[in-house]
């Protein structure tokens, strides 16, 4: 769990930029039925308009909601791992239905083809995205946002 708020906010920013560039290259290599450098690359140049999307559902709706939920699910005397892990679940699942009505939409898949393509690719989505995000997203994000608030935290304390 983030430290400070600063901290918290950088790993927002950072997860959810690591997690949207690899969703949607594995996406379009899923769509493609290869594993193709073209996927990385076409996921960088979509990468901004994703991100603000997926930036804003995150911290607008699915962070809020994700910690509505374990506070009600959880008690106070509970480990803070399960705690975090119930908090990263949640995220998962929201982010993932949210960011795949993103990608139908951004497709153009319209009418009763983007109901097709939301329920083909949300079990693929999250299937993938909960282990990368538990295993290796999470953990990488929250070394670089402690580093990251350290850095900001050291250079402020220096202005004053």
């Amino acid at each position: 769990m983030p430290r400070s708020k600063r901290e918290g906010i950088l790993l927002s920013l950072i997860m959810s930029l690591i997690m949207i560039y690899m969703m949607a290259a594995l996406n379009d290599n899923v769509r493609l039925g290869e594993f193709a450098a073209s996927s990385w690359l076409l996921a960088l140049q979509r990468l901004p308009l994703g991100f603000a999307v997926g930036i804003l559902c995150d911290l607008l709706i699915c962070t809020p909601l994700s910690r509505k939920f374990v506070m009600k699910v959880m008690r106070t005397e509970d480990r803070e791992i399960f705690k975090v892990l119930v908090l990263r679940f949640c995220m998962v699942v929201l982010m993932t239905v949210a960011m795949t009505i993103f990608s139908v939409v951004v497709s153009g898949k319209l009418g009763m083809e983007g109901v097709i393509d939301f329920f083909t690719y949300l079990p693929y989505n999250f299937t993938i995205a909960l282990p990368i995000q538990l295993l290796i997203v999470a953990p990488v994000s929250l070394r670089i946002a402690r580093w990251g608030a350290g850095l900001f935290a050291g250079s402020a304390a220096e202005r004053a």
